[in-house]
């Protein structure tokens, strides 16, 4: 077996080992809204992400391919190879699991943002000015109305 491509799988597997790690810190740092910590992870995201770009490459994958345009891994090579995407299955995983999270957190402050600027009409939440009076839509008529 060639042990170029031993060698560079192994140290892909463990680059995705290593996303692995980073998605869940992530994860963590979302749950606690820590977005400094999260901020932190960004960098050494970018360059695994990097790392694992350039093996691809050097694989000679084509972008955007799915399994049928893999070129053939050796017979010795398989065990590796299906270690590597396994990880990358669940570094995707995690991944999106993280989007959901930020996606989720974005639409509730983007709400409770609507909310305070009265421009949510289909809430029953009352706001108040900055004068202390009811703001947004009068709920009925009042006593100085009738």
């Amino acid at each position: 077996m060639d042990s170029g491509l031993f060698a560079s799988l192994s140290a892909a597997c463990e680059q995705a080992g290593n996303l692995q790690r980073i998605l869940e810190e992530e994860f963590a740092a979302l749950s606690r809204q820590d977005l400094s910590a999260f901020e932190n992870l960004q960098k050494g995201k970018e360059q695994i992400l990097a790392a694992l770009g350039a093996f691809v490459k050097d694989m000679g994958v084509p972008g955007g391919v799915d399994q049928a345009g893999l070129p053939p891994v050796p017979e010795e090579a398989q065990a590796s190879w299906s270690q590597f995407e396994q990880l990358m299955t669940t570094c995707r995983a995690a991944h999106r699991r993280n989007d959901l999270l930020i996606r989720n957190k974005l639409q509730s402050i983007t709400s409770a943002l609507r909310v305070l600027q009265g421009s949510d009409t289909s809430s029953s939440v009352e706001v108040y000015d900055r004068m202390g009076r009811m703001s947004g839509i009068r709920r009925g008529r009042g006593y100085h109305d009738a």
